[in-house]
């Protein structure tokens, strides 16, 4: 039963994977395969396009009249004026700026769609990984009670045994074809969740081992290399820097408008025409304006640091739970590597030493320490994961 222990390397330095493992390889392909990946692409670049427009200075106006004078020796008239209206000029500087502005939070908007995208698919694989490792498992446990049964059911045939006692091994080996058949229900749940989260296209990759991690020594230290990766993070700052330039704009637009334009009037073949130039007087339309948007700059910025202080705690929590986990397995690991109670029990059962319902008993008491290895094992790597997802 040694062979299948996994061994656990707990070396305490900066959080890392092997790059070439089953799962780096099955999330490449999920990223570029990914529906949902393809879809927000697209719509990242629409809005960055949208982002785009109203940045230009308003259309121009045209107008024309045509008068009847009246009576009919007035003479007709004729008007014709043409206007352009302008912002005060800063304005447009700080729209380009806000522009960009925008299109770096779409860039941070799809970056943490992919993060979730990719986080969901590193936890699917996790628990594949768990159920593949089940599945050897359960096939050997399988293995066993057929022979057993098998032994048994010659032994009652030829009148050595009773009956109850080969039930006993008949429902013994029921329950562990029912265990694989539950088992492999499961791995065919989580290849086909995996399989839609890559476009339809099945995962080819092995995933009956976990990448190998090392562990952060320091909390503190590693967070701070790891946070400004955190996509949501920099989007609660990236809306203060937005509030902050909206609160120019709007300071900007508030300024007084201009307008210029030309001018014509043609009567009783006389003509009038030049240049006009107008401008706005802002004294009511933006009252309060750059007033709300500067409050609203301040709850952005409380927002802010609210969610740094969240996302660290968050974080804390995953990182202690993990590292508690990972003692824990090593518990484990260091109890089942010492002592293969299987093979005890199989020889003591071989020598007549224990009867069948001792044995079974036993041997049910081995086997959930090893399902509760697994367990533990697994609930490691999915904390691990939860930490490792804002190292990329």
């Amino acid at each position: 039963m040694k062979r299948i222990i996994f061994s656990i390397i707990l070396s305490f330095a900066v959080l890392t994977i092997n790059a070439q493992s089953g799962f780096e390889q099955a999330l490449n392909s999920i990223e570029a395969n990914n529906t949902t990946l393809k879809a927000l692409r697209e719509q990242a670049n629409a809005d960055k396009i949208g982002n785009k427009t109203g940045l230009t200075i308003a259309n121009p106006e045209v107008e024309f009249g045509y008068l009847w004078g009246s009576p009919g020796d007035t003479g007709n008239r004729t008007d014709l004026n043409v206007t352009q209206s302008f912002d005060f000029p800063t304005a447009y500087r700080h729209k380009s700026q806000l522009a960009q502005g925008k299109n770096r939070q779409v860039d941070l908007n799809y970056d943490q769609q992919r993060r979730e995208v990719l986080q969901e698919a590193r936890l699917l694989c996790v628990k594949l990984t768990y159920q593949i490792k089940i599945n050897k498992l359960l096939t050997e446990r399988l293995k066993y009670a057929k022979e057993l049964s098998a032994g048994y059911q010659t032994m009652f045939d030829e009148g050595d045994i009773n009956v109850l006692e080969r039930n006993k091994t008949k429902l013994n080996l029921l329950s562990a074809e029912k265990a694989l058949q539950i088992n492999e229900v499961e791995i065919n749940t989580i290849k086909s969740e995996l399989r839609r989260m890559n476009g339809g296209i099945s995962i080819e990759n092995s995933l009956d081992a976990y990448p190998q991690f090392a562990f952060p020594l320091n909390f503190d230290e590693w967070f701070v290399n790891v946070k400004e990766n955190n996509s949501l993070l920099q989007l609660a700052e990236q809306e203060v820097v937005l509030s902050r330039k909206q609160e120019q704009l709007t300071r900007a637009l508030n300024m007084p408008k201009f307008t210029a334009g030309y001018a014509s009037e043609r009567v009783l073949g006389t003509v009038q025409q030049g240049f006009t130039i107008g401008v706005s007087i802002p004294l009511w339309e933006g009252k309060n304006t750059v007033k709300h948007q500067k409050a609203q700059t301040i709850a952005l910025q409380m927002q802010q640091e609210d969610y740094k202080l969240q996302f660290r705690n968050k974080l804390k929590n995953e990182y202690e739970k993990a590292y508690k986990l990972s003692l824990f397995l090593k518990e484990y690991e260091n109890a089942l590597s010492i002592t293969n109670n299987h093979e005890l029990l199989a020889r003591a059962f071989d020598r007549g030493q224990l009867s069948l319902i001792n044995y079974l008993l036993e041997v049910s008491v081995y086997y959930e320490t090893v399902d509760k290895y697994l367990e533990t094992e697994r609930d490691y790597h999915l904390a691990v994961i939860e930490l490792l997802q804002w190292e990329r």
